[in-house]
């Protein structure tokens, strides 16, 4: 298993809740310390823990209509 697929799966129901409209009081999946910093990008967004600095970033679904 790669790496990113590792990661990919530590972070799916991060995902998984974000996609489901909660955006809010999200705990990091890796330190279960930090709550979740997602920040708005021009392509696509970044979800990053203040705490530990682990993050992932990238585009969800389609957004460009």
């Amino acid at each position: 298993m790669s790496d990113e697929d590792e990661t990919m799966i530590v972070w799916q129901d991060v995902l998984d809740e974000i996609i489901a409209g909660r955006r809010t009081g999200l705990v990091c999946p890796n330190c279960k310390k930090g709550q979740l910093r997602i920040e708005e990008q021009p392509r696509g967004m970044r979800i990053s823990c203040p705490a530990c600095k682990q993050f992932i970033e990238g585009a969800m679904g389609d957004s460009e209509g």
